[in-house]
C-alpha cells in the first residue's frame, strides 16, 4: 500500500509578473515599482521553496521558506509549508509545532488539519490523527474530503483494521468516484480480504479510465491467478514483461517471488488479524452469548442432515433474537439465547448442546473463488482450526468441490490416490510449489529432477519431470 499522502500545503502561483504592478509619479514620466504585496511575495517564496525541496536542494528550500515566514508570519500556508519541510528532513518536533501554529492562526483551514493528521498517523499517533482528519472533513467549504477519508483508511490499515479501512475507502470513492488511489487501495484491500470479484470490478474501472500501472497489472494477475482465469493471467504477464520490464513488480514476477509482493503481504496481515481476533476479544473481555438449542425431532430420513444444521447454528458467535426458527430440508431447529450465568448457576444448567458440539461435525464443499479466510469467517472459526481439522499442509490451496470438515474432532480425511504421470506440461498460473502439492511430490525432488532452483521461472508449455528421469531410463 502507498504511504499516506499530504495535500498541497498552499496554492502556488508561479506567474511572478502578476504580483507586480507599475505606476507613474504625477508630473513625471518616470515609472516606479511599488513593493510587492507581502502575502503574495510569501506565496512566491513558498512555491520556490517547495520546488527546491522536491529537487533535493534542502538548503535553498529552507532559505526560501524562512524568507516567506519573515514576509508573512501570520499566514497559515507558510507554517504548513515549513512543517512539510521539517518532515522531509526528519525534524519531527519542529514539524508538529509548525502544524499547531498553522491551526492556531487559521482554525478553519482544513488543509492544516488534514496534513497534521496524516503526519501524526505516520508517527503512529493513530487516535489523534483520525480526530484531526475528521475535523478537516467537517470544516466548512472543504472540497478535498475524499483525500482525508482515504488518509483515515490508510491510517486504519496501519493498525490492521481492514473493516474500517474498507469503510473509509468507500466514503472516499463516494466523494470522488474517479479517484485513482482510492480505487486502487480499495481493490488491494478487497484482494487481501478474498473478495476477488469486487477487487476486479475496481481494477476494471481504473483500466477503463486508462489508469494503469505496474502495481495494478500485478494485482490483476494475482486476482486472475486465484480465479484460475488463465486468459487474464496471460494478458497481465505480457503487459508486465513488454510495457514495464524494469519495474519492481516485473522483477518479482520473473523471479517467482510473488509472495513478497505488497498484495501478498497485505493478505498475510489480514490472515494474521483473523488468527489473532479471538485472543484479542478475550483480552478485551468480550462475552460470547450462550446458545440453548431445543431440538424438534425430524423424520428419520433427514435426521443426519439436521445434526449438521444444528452444529452450524451452535457455532454462531453473534447474539441472536430471543427466538429464531431455522428450517432446512424439513428439519426445524429452534434457537434461543440466554445471558451468561455465574459458575454457581451453571451447575444447574443443562449441557445438552456442549457435548453435542464437541463431537458433531459438518462438511463444507468449497465453492468457486472461496478461500480459507472466507470460510473461517463464515463459520466463526480460525484458519488454523480448519487447517488442523483437515490436515492441510502450510499454504496448501483449496479448490472448488473440495470437502472440508468444520468442527472439533473432525475425522481425518482419506486422501485419494492420484496417478502421477512421468512428465507434466506447465499451464498458465502454475508454480513449482503448486505442481508439487497437486501431485504430492516433494518440492526438493522436483527441483533436483529438473535441474531447477526455487527461483527458476517456469513457462506455460514447458515439461516438468514428476518422477526421477534416471529411474525412467532403466
Amino acid at each position: 500500500m502507498q504511504k499516506l499522502r499530504l495535500l498541497a500545503c498552499v496554492v502556488f502561483s508561479l506567474q511572478l509578473a502578476a504580483c507586480v504592478t507599475e505606476t507613474t509619479v504625477v508630473g513625471s514620466d518616470r515609472q516606479i515599482r511599488p513593493k510587492m504585496d507581502q502575502k503574495e511575495a510569501a506565496r512566491t517564496r513558498i512555491a520556490l521553496g517547495i520546488n527546491y525541496l522536491q529537487r533535493g536542494d534542502n538548503a535553498q528550500a529552507k532559505f526560501n521558506l524562512e524568507k516567506a515566514k519573515s514576509l508573512a508570519p501570520e499566514l497559515a500556508e507558510v507554517h504548513n509549508a515549513m512543517a512539510y519541510y521539517y518532515q522531509q528532513v526528519a525534524e519531527y518536533d519542529a514539524a508538529e509545532n509548525s502544524y499547531k501554529t498553522a491551526i492556531d492562526l487559521e482554525p478553519n483551514n482544513a488543509d492544516s488539519y488534514n496534513n497534521y493528521g496524516a503526519f501524526l498517523c505516520q508517527r503512529g499517533k493513530y487516535e489523534q490523527a483520525e480526530q484531526l482528519l475528521l475535523q478537516a472533513i467537517s470544516r466548512p467549504g472543504y472540497i478535498r474530503a475524499a483525500d482525508s477519508y482515504e488518509n483515515i483508511a490508510l491510517c486504519r490499515l496501519e493498525q490492521k483494521d481492514f473493516i474500517q479501512a474498507k469503510t473509509y475507502l468507500d466514503l472516499s470513492i463516494k466523494h470522488n468516484a474517479s479517484r485513482p488511489s482510492a480505487l486502487f487501495n480499495l481493490a488491494s484491500v478487497n484482494y487481501a480480504m478474498a473478495d476477488l470479484p469486487a477487487a476486479q470490478v475496481l481494477l476494471d474501472r481504473m483500466q477503463s479510465a486508462s489508469q494503469i500501472s505496474p502495481r495494478s497489472v500485478l494485482l490483476g494477475y494475482l486476482i486472475a491467478q486465484e480465479q484460475q482465469d488463465y486468459s487474464r493471467m496471460q494478458m497481465a504477464e505480457q503487459l508486465l514483461l513488454t510495457t514495464y520490464p524494469q519495474s519492481q513488480e516485473t522483477l518479482l514476477f520473473s523471479q517467482g517471488k510473488l509472495r513478497e509482493s505488497e498484495f501478498s503481504l497485505l493478505r498475510q496481515d489480514y490472515k494474521q488479524q483473523l488468527l489473532q481476533q479471538p485472543t484479542e476479544q478475550l483480552k478485551a473481555g468480550v462475552v460470547q452469548p450462550k446458545i440453548k438449542i431445543t431440538r424438534k425431532k425430524p423424520p428419520a430420513a433427514v435426521a443426519q442432515h439436521t445434526e449438521a444444521a444444528l452444529l452450524s447454528a451452535a457455532i454462531v458467535t453473534e447474539p441472536l433474537p430471543e427466538s429464531v426458527v431455522v428450517s432446512e430440508n424439513l428439519a426445524v431447529t429452534e434457537l434461543t439465547t440466554e445471558p451468561a450465568v455465574s459458575s454457581s448457576e451453571s451447575d444447574h444448567q443443562p449441557e445438552a448442546t456442549e457435548a453435542a458440539s464437541a463431537t458433531e461435525v459438518q462438511q463444507h464443499e468449497v465453492q468457486q473463488d472461496e478461500t480459507l479466510y472466507g470460510i473461517a469467517e463464515r463459520y466463526s472459526v480460525t484458519i488454523s482450526d480448519i487447517i488442523s481439522w483437515n490436515s492441510l499442509r502450510d499454504n496448501q490451496p483449496i479448490v472448488k468441490g473440495q470437502v472440508l470438515w468444520i468442527g472439533q474432532q473432525a475425522p481425518r480425511q482419506i486422501e485419494p490416490q492420484i496417478e502421477v504421470p512421468e512428465r507434466y506440461q506447465v499451464q498458465y498460473g502454475d508454480t513449482l510449489f503448486r505442481i508439487s502439492m497437486r501431485y504430492r511430490v516433494k518440492l526438493t525432488s522436483l527441483l533436483q529432477w529438473n535441474n531447477l532452483t526455487e527461483q527458476s521461472p517456469i513457462r506455460a508449455g514447458q515439461f516438468i519431470y514428476l518422477k526421477d528421469p534416471a529411474q525412467l531410463e532403466l
